[in-house]
């Protein structure tokens, strides 16, 4: 019986940044070719192990390892100067870009708050914008709110009337013929969409 001792390369969960593993196991008989194949086995099941840890965690990637792999052989993982920076690099970028959608999102909800809750509503957006200056009374009494809340509410029920508007132009151009073919297609589409009411009302037009 000899003791077998090899090196290989063992993925990591981040492309192009490996472990160095070294194996040794206990080997009987002479067979070079079946040496090879085991080796190849031992390190194609560690390398599926290994390949879900980052080479940041070495040590508990070689616990596992080492305590499924099977019995007799034994592995230890090292991992290079280089594939650690790389390693820490991207997971800052991952830590940064997580941040950064958290901000997003909180500034996405903020300004949605703002629109629909604040600036939709004069008397709302009068007290909200006093709270913040509430030395400028006077220069609030020349910021026109009403014209504000035009602009910020009610934004999806007037593109639905742009919408409407658009549809009621193009059936005015059609005959008569037309008119009543596309008006029974639509009736088709609110009768697939379980709305037998809409298209009572449609019928009934």
């Amino acid at each position: 019986m000899q003791l077998v001792t090899f090196s290989a390369e063992l993925r990591s969960c981040h492309p192009h940044i490996a472990f160095d593993a070294t194996f040794q196991f206990w080997w009987r008989g002479n067979d070079q070719s079946a040496s090879w194949t085991a080796r190849q086995k031992i390190t194609e099941w560690a390398d599926k192990l290994a390949s879900q840890y980052c080479v940041t965690q070495a040590g508990n990637a070689e616990t596992e390892i080492n305590t499924r792999i099977v019995d007799g052989v034994h592995v230890q993982l090292a991992v290079s100067p280089q594939a650690r920076a790389a390693a820490e690099a991207i997971l800052e970028i991952d830590r940064q870009s997580a941040l950064d959608r958290r901000k997003q999102q909180a500034e996405l909800k903020q300004i949605r708050h703002l629109r629909e809750s604040i600036y939709s509503r004069p008397d709302v957006a009068r007290s909200y914008w006093l709270h913040h200056h509430p030395d400028q009374l006077n220069a609030m009494l020349d910021i026109d709110f009403e014209g504000i809340a035009q602009k910020f509410g009610d934004v999806a029920e007037s593109r639905f009337l742009v919408i409407a508007k658009l549809i009621g132009e193009f059936l005015e151009g059609l005959g008569d013929g037309e008119r009543r073919y596309l008006l029974g297609q639509l009736g088709e589409v609110f009768s697939s969409y379980d709305r037998p009411d809409l298209m009572n009302r449609l019928e009934d037009s």
